[in-house]
């Protein structure tokens, strides 16, 4: 018998981590007058039910981006923040690719400790309104604002989202220990990994869109050498140093490297910018981007959802 809910942790004060058996992690925070819910994971599990156990203020719903496995629960709710530039991504959502992820990751570790299956993902029937996420917005819950800072590279619009007075940061799948980069250049991601290091010195902790990865029962927050590190893989790659690896990931070929706490992947063929376009270095490899990332906070973790 395996675990049949999601696991809720309380990380800060009315802040709440809803690991959804393995496959993904989900953030309400509340405030004085309303809360806000980052990410709606792959909709295994009724998210809005488990929100409405926590908290019976008003709740905002926003992602970090759009990817299956942050916007698969997103049909529950009327209306959801993303960035347009992830808009189309977001409504390309195929809840047969969905259910395979799910039990792809079951199988990698989540059916060990949780009692679920892929067809409990529900074939949503209406797609909720995308509301637009812009860099340098803010939520203010009342007592607690919360910025947004749009950081490309795992997707062209994804954000992070800042609990100022907390120091906490949320940032899905941009700054992990395990980054994909399946259709930003190298150049690009190493662009926006240093804005988002620019961001360290205003908060404690990173939580990424994957705590409790599979069956790991943690929940932590990343390495704080992670920024750092994906700064030197990618100016590494960019000096034709090092020795990448080949890795493939859901039936699409990229190359790795690793260093200290971290490792991306990413498209050889798309190395550097021109003119804010990737410029491939021959024909562009065929990547899927609805392709996601994972991350647990440890250093060994090595999938990628």
């Amino acid at each position: 018998m395996g675990i049949k809910s999601p696991f809720i942790c309380e990380i800060a004060p009315d802040t709440y981590a809803i690991n959804e058996f393995g496959l993904a992690a989900m953030y309400l925070l509340i405030g004085e007058k309303e809360a806000l819910l980052i990410d709606t994971g792959c909709g295994v599990c009724d998210l809005k039910q488990v929100v409405a156990g926590l908290t019976d203020k008003p709740c905002k719903v926003a992602v970090t981006h759009g990817h299956m496995d942050h916007v698969g629960g997103m049909g529950s709710f009327q209306e959801v923040y993303l960035n347009e530039k992830d808009y189309d991504l977001a409504r390309a959502l195929n809840y047969e690719e969905l259910r395979s992820y799910a039990d792809a990751f079951g199988k990698a570790g989540s059916y060990q400790v949780y009692e679920y299956s892929a067809d409990d993902v529900p074939e949503q029937i209406q797609m909720p309104r995308f509301l637009p996420l812009r860099d340098k917005a803010r939520f203010d819950l009342g007592g607690r604002v919360v910025e947004v800072h749009e950081i490309a590279g795992h997707t062209q619009g994804g954000c992070v989202f800042l609990d100022v007075a907390r120091r906490l940061m949320f940032s899905g799948d941009c700054c992990n220990v395990n980054l994909l980069a399946p259709d930003c250049s190298v150049e690009k991601t190493l662009v926006e990994v240093r804005k988002f290091r620019a961001l360290s010195e205003r908060f404690d902790q990173n939580f990424n869109g994957h705590v409790g990865y599979v069956g790991m029962p943690t929940c932590m927050s990343q390495p704080k050498s992670v920024p750092d590190d994906l700064i030197h893989i990618c100016e590494t790659i960019l000096s034709g140093e090092g020795i990448p690896q080949p890795y493939e990931f859901l039936g699409h070929h990229f190359m790795e490297m690793s260093y200290g706490n971290a490792r991306l992947s990413y498209n050889p063929e798309l190395l550097i910018e021109n003119d804010g376009e990737a410029q491939p270095k021959g024909d562009k490899a065929d990547v899927d981007k609805e392709c996601g990332n994972a991350g647990s906070g440890n250093s060994e973790t090595d999938g990628k959802p």
